[in-house]
């Protein structure tokens, strides 16, 4: 289990429960059991997904105004 504190704010949990239409609990059980995946900033999104124009691969990804992006 990781501490979902150090990786994200309870602001940017209620942001994305509205872009993945989930509710907080869930995004917040989907952090704790790693199925959400949280990068600090684009540059460690690109590394592990290399730039495109689509993401086929991806079910659901957004990129917040503070930098961090979000796989679900």
């Amino acid at each position: 289990m990781t501490n979902i504190a150090n990786t994200v704010d309870l602001g940017e949990i209620i942001v994305v429960s509205m872009v993945f239409k989930l509710n907080t609990y869930q995004v917040f059980k989907l952090l704790e059991n790693c199925v959400m995946e949280v990068f600090e900033n684009k540059k460690d999104f690109l590394k592990k997904y290399v730039e495109k124009e689509v993401y086929d691969e991806l079910d659901d990804w957004c990129e917040l105004s503070t930098g961090k992006s979000l796989r679900k």
